[in-house]
């Protein structure tokens, strides 16, 4: 396992966990400082336990922020997509009016 390998097993298993510890605390009803602890403690931990990995923890970090960028970009540009789509979409059937079968 060369070590780029290490750093984006450590990085998604951080992720995950910090995920995981997110919806736990927002499932268990904590506010936004309560859900926030439970993320950074969650990321730390499991950022902790890789380190069998003995993958570098700036890297792994780097490379969690960056997937975790990548994401949202992504989930953005899929929502804007889906607006627009929507949009067009009851646009259109506001403007056209009824037509015949082969108008």
């Amino acid at each position: 396992m060369t070590t780029d390998d290490r750093v984006q097993t450590a990085a998604v298993i951080a992720l995950l966990a910090a995920l995981l510890g997110a919806l736990w605390a927002l499932q268990r009803g904590f506010g936004p400082l309560g859900i926030a602890l439970a993320f950074g403690l969650a990321y730390g931990g499991a950022l902790a336990f890789t380190g069998p990995l003995q993958a570098p923890l700036g890297e792994s970090v780097v490379t969690s922020i960056k997937y975790a960028a990548f994401t949202t970009a992504f989930a953005v540009w899929v929502l804007a997509v889906g607006a627009y789509s929507g949009w067009q979409l009851l646009r259109d059937r506001r403007t056209s009016t009824p037509k015949g079968v082969f108008a």
